[in-house]
């Protein structure tokens, strides 16, 4: 039996030191940048903001995604060989993430200087390897670097371009990368071991969550229907392929957020239905579906504190108190209000 004190009794110490309800609550109420700055100087984010009194929002973003990496790093650390295990699962979505903002990034032909601060090193990819990826000149490039690193994601990759230069869209080689490492990850999971069924039940959570994205993403990209099928990731448990094709079926966004609209679904994600019903965009859906996946790992985490859902749990609210942190960095930048700016954020 895995032994889980020594590095749960290290998250402990970790996880009090996140932000809570008081500090978001002095940020929000801070009259510009220079001051939620030199707030974010004085706590733990402070050891990668040089000068505080003359960071912008570029350095304390580089800050806040420094920080992040450092943290994932530092728990893969302490952690022992089962454990890590299970952390390369939880944490290789940030690959994934991270070799599809690159993608993105060289679509549009954005600099590696542009892509480079945007990116998580937390998994198999050190900063060092994310840059070389940068430097690749076109989405074949990405694909060939990582066959010679013997990346499987290469092979997926490769496997998209035809598409992607018939469509000019790179959202198609995304959602392969996506499908691929879920439908690979729970093929490496035991649901019958405890700890592997509480990363499962996570990526259960995330693929529900994708394949509603997915689907509403396709209601205003008509091009991408002729591929639905084979974009529809298997193991998540609220929200059918059939309730997916019926979705993809509709005529504009309402029609398709009215067929979500049921118990199961909403008690999934946590929505009350008047906040299902003040959805208006994907972006907004989207958030809210982080939202109840950030509820669901922090409720796992109070199950068994005896075991890996402690650090779900952590995981999941590092990464909200990232985003909440950049939302309010950028809020103050273009002076949003104080009310709008309490509602975007997560707590």
């Amino acid at each position: 039996m895995t032994d889980y004190s020594y590095i749960n009794a290290r998250i402990r110490g970790m996880k009090g030191r996140l932000f809570g309800l008081s500090e978001y609550e002095e940020l929000i109420k801070m009259h510009d940048l220079p001051s939620v700055v030199l707030f974010l100087s004085d706590s733990d984010y402070g050891r990668f903001i040089v000068s505080a009194e003359k960071a912008g929002v570029n350095e304390a973003e580089e800050a806040l995604r420094r920080d992040i990496s450092d943290t994932f790093k530092k728990i893969y650390e302490i952690a022992d060989d089962k454990i890590k295990r299970l952390l390369g699962i939880l944490l290789g979505r940030w690959d994934v993430y991270n070799i599809k903002t690159i993608l993105r990034g060289r679509h549009i032909n954005k600099t590696p200087e542009d892509i480079m601060p945007l990116l998580i090193a937390t998994g198999v990819f050190s900063e060092s390897l994310l840059k070389e990826l940068c430097l690749q000149v076109d989405v074949k490039g990405i694909a060939d670097a990582l066959i010679t690193w013997r990346s499987p994601y290469g092979y997926v990759i490769q496997e998209g371009i035809k598409e992607y230069k018939e469509s000019d869209d790179i959202s198609s080689i995304e959602l392969r990368l996506d499908k691929f490492f879920y439908t690979d990850s729970l093929k490496r999971l035991n649901k019958n071991r405890e700890a592997d069924y509480y990363v499962y039940t996570m990526l259960s959570y995330q693929i529900d969550m994708l394949n509603v994205i997915t689907s509403l993403r396709m209601l205003k990209e008509e091009r991408l229907k002729i591929y639905s099928a084979q974009y529809f990731i298997e193991g998540g448990d609220a929200f059918s392929k059939e309730l997916y094709q019926k979705v993809i079926s509709e005529k504009g966004f309402e029609a398709g957020l009215r067929l979500l609209n049921t118990i199961k679904f909403r008690r999934r994600f946590r929505f009350t239905e008047e906040v299902f019903w003040g959805i208006t965009d994907l972006s907004e859906m989207e958030r809210r579906l982080e939202t109840g996946v950030l509820k669901n790992a922090i409720s796992l985490s109070l199950k068994d504190p005896l075991n890996i859902s402690l650090i779900i749990g952590y995981i999941w609210k590092k990464i909200n108190e990232v985003i909440n942190l950049r939302l309010i960095l950028r809020g103050k930048q273009v002076q949003i209000p104080e009310q709008r700016l309490m509602e975007m954020v997560v707590i």
